[in-house]
């Protein structure tokens, strides 16, 4: 089950919990039950392109970005598991940040799932998760996020609870379920509702109070846009525990094998001949048309592959990369702001182009 799906599942929970689900709601179908029934629904040829997207993105590209941050969470696993007088003494806070479409999502999935001392634990009884993830999908509260990571430990929500109360029971029950480590994902949208002095104070203590719970402290890692490291100026323990992985733009002409990597690797998966792309200045066009980040240029190139698929080709060409701009720009009818189509590419803003409104 995606990471999506499984916060829809945690939603549904609190909401069957509080009564609010349609009377008569149950689980009989499951969700890829589902998902094969409306799939069933494609047409020929769009089952052929979902299968030649999906192809595509099951590639993913390693490459130095992966090697640091596996080391990052290696040493902060370590401190996290070193004991003073016998005893874990405090819990911290790893912030992996970048920009939107950096691909720092991937990137911390990733190396919690390969970190093989975090890996699951099988017992007799079940099964022992050391880290729970959970993703703040809007703004939210302290109290929905406490919440959600009492509902991703296993605790079954059966009455409403006061957001005090939520944070109070919340270490001892990570301590039950031996949870060591939190994942909160686009934790900037927990700053959204935390702008007085107040909101930002309970917010602190509540960070604290289940990093400092000293039967069992839990760390967390937080990732989301930059902004979120101000978290971490909200009071000097959570200051001095924090470590920082930040993931920058790719830089060109240094990093532009990576760029040709992952065309040929999504391109191979695809079934394309990825040639004509590799050999020419597209990979540059790419990346600007991605403002220059990791996740984005995946997106740009896999548009590119949609576009090949719709048309059944073999051969991913400029073409491709042009009509998708179209589609996921406002560059339809305005050809001199498509940077697959001009020559002179470079004095067009990064990112895609979009119609100022006045």
């Amino acid at each position: 089950m995606t990471r999506q799906l499984a916060d829809q599942g945690l939603r549904a929970d609190h909401e069957r919990a509080e009564g609010t689900l349609p009377t008569g709601w149950t689980d009989a179908m499951s969700d890829d039950d589902f998902l094969d029934t409306i799939e069933d629904r494609l047409s020929e040829k769009e089952k052929r392109v979902k299968d030649v997207l999906q192809r595509a993105k099951s590639v993913y590209v390693r490459c130095g970005r992966d090697d640091v941050a596996k080391g990052v969470l290696s040493r902060f696993v370590t401190m996290m598991l070193a004991k003073k007088n016998l005893r874990r003494d405090d819990g911290r806070i790893l912030f992996v940040t970048g920009e939107s479409g950096a691909g720092k999502t991937t990137l911390v999935d990733r190396m919690l799932e390969e970190n093989p001392t975090l890996a699951p634990i099988q017992k007799s009884y079940g099964i022992i998760e050391p880290v729970i993830s959970l993703t703040l999908m809007g703004p939210s509260t302290l109290k929905f996020l406490g919440l959600n990571i009492l509902q991703k430990a296993g605790y079954k929500i059966t009455r409403k609870y006061e957001q005090g109360e939520v944070w109070d029971i919340l270490p001892e029950q990570l301590h039950l379920r031996k949870v060591l480590l939190i994942h909160i994902d686009e934790t900037q949208h927990l700053l959204k509702l935390t702008e007085s002095d107040r909101e930002r104070d309970s917010v602190r203590k509540a960070l604290k109070g289940v990093m400092n719970y000293k039967p069992w402290p839990v760390s967390f890692v937080m990732s989301g846009m930059p902004s979120i490291t101000s978290l971490a100026k909200l009071d000097e323990q959570i200051e001095r525990r924090a470590r920082h992985l930040h993931l920058p733009d790719v830089v060109l002409p240094e990093e532009r094998i990576l760029i040709l990597n992952v065309v040929a690797a999504m391109g191979e998966a695809a079934g394309l001949n990825p040639a004509k792309v590799l050999e020419s200045d597209l990979p540059d066009r790419i990346a600007h048309a991605a403002r220059y980040r990791y996740g984005r240029i995946a997106q740009v190139i896999l548009a590119a592959i949609e576009q090949a698929a719709s048309k059944n080709v073999d051969v991913l060409t400029r073409d491709h990369f042009a009509l998708a701009y179209i589609e996921h720009s406002q560059a339809r009818g305005h050809d001199e702001m498509n940077p697959f189509l001009v020559d002179d590419w470079m004095r067009l803003e990064p990112g895609l182009f979009m119609i100022e409104e006045y």
